[in-house]
């Protein structure tokens, strides 16, 4: 049999004529001497056309579709369980899930890399640089606390305080609105977070990590730095146009700047405050000590009333700590594998011949 195609038409002659066709040949004579015979044969005529479905789709005794479509889907079964373990174990052994770049990128770096990050929405530890785009918290200000080795970062979106111990938060303090910039002051322990939407400062007591105080200042405080030379915590108030001066829990000076002061340092070599002036494209220069040659940029206004405080300490809240990765994290991977397996199966199958 032919393959490709089918028979169109088939002519079978299978009767062998025997009588004499004399009168065809020799209509006068009739001369039997001269009588053909004709023998039995077979013509085909064969006429190309498509392809049978029906004979390529049941061959051998079995549905080659169905074959093939079953075999992809094993196989697409098997690699999807590999995906899921090699992401287990990278769970696991502590890898970066998902990072933005390698954990170990830039090690060769002189100036440091990533390690971890900590997430302080869900209070996970992740190694390398995690980016999380769903952030809450808006983290701003940090500070160190020597005596007993906590960072302090302030929590704009929760109006809070983390305080971290090395890579675990243990412990989250409630302060005032949209608490911004962080200072610690080691002649009393304290910590001084500038409350940018309440105008006050938040005060906390590093011995015990609670709050304690909370001081009235100018408008919009963000800016916050200390002065070892004479114990003082200086705020810039942004909105005020000057610097608060606090004493402890009590403001004694309120010195004018320029338009929207918003960062401040202190210099050790001079003994001077620097205050960045946002607006007004000027750093205002404040002399702190009496014995400085130099006298102050800005002008001074003393102020002899002070702020009553009103302490009124708020529970601790500690959450626990955990080193794992991020859950939706490991979702995220499964699915991308599991989309993408799909996809390469179906391309498989509908490349592959029959």
């Amino acid at each position: 049999m032919h393959r490709g195609g089918d028979y169109h038409e088939v002519e079978y002659f299978t009767k062998a004529y025997t009588e004499e066709v004399a009168d065809a040949l020799y209509s006068k004579t009739r001369n039997f001497s001269q009588t053909k015979q004709y023998t039995p044969r077979l013509m085909i005529i064969f006429t190309p056309c498509p392809p049978n479905l029906t004979k390529i789709f049941i061959k051998g005794g079995r549905i080659n579709r169905l074959v093939v479509t079953w075999r992809m889907a094993k196989r697409g079964r098997l690699i999807v369980m590999i995906a899921v373990s090699i992401a287990i174990l990278f769970l696991a052994s502590g890898l970066p899930v998902t990072s933005n770049g390698s954990q170990n990128s830039g090690q060769n770096n002189p100036g440091g890399y990533v390690k971890y990050t900590l997430d302080l929405l869900n209070n996970t530890l992740i190694n390398g640089n995690f980016v999380n785009k769903n952030n809450a918290i808006y983290p701003y200000g940090i500070a160190y606390d020597p005596s007993n080795g906590y960072i302090y970062v302030t929590d704009l979106g929760s109006d809070s305080v983390s305080v971290i111990n090395g890579t675990t938060v243990i412990a989250t303090i409630p302060v005032g609105a949209v608490p911004w910039g962080v200072a610690y002051d080691p002649s009393n322990g304290y910590l001084y977070v500038t409350d940018a939407g309440g105008d006050t400062v938040s005060v906390i007591d590093g011995k015990t990590n609670t709050f304690i105080a909370k001081i009235l200042v100018g408008l919009h405080p963000v800016g916050v730095a200390y002065d070892p030379s004479n114990g003082y915590i200086y705020v810039t108030n942004e909105l005020s146009d000057t610097v608060s001066v606090i004493n402890g829990t009590t403001v004694i000076a309120n010195i004018t700047v320029g338009s929207e002061p918003v960062g401040v340092a202190y210099d050790p070599s001079n003994g001077y405050i620097y205050v960045t002036n946002f607006a007004s494209g000027t750093v205002s220069i404040i002399a702190t000590s009496v014995s400085t040659s130099s006298t102050s940029i800005s002008s001074v206004t003393t102020s002899t009333t002070s702020t009553s405080t009103k302490p009124t300490p708020s529970s601790v809240t500690t959450p626990t700590t955990s080193t794992s990765s991020v859950v939706p994290t490991l979702v995220v991977v499964v699915v991308v594998v599991v989309v993408a397996v799909l996809i390469v199966a179906l391309l498989m199958i509908k490349l592959r011949k029959p």
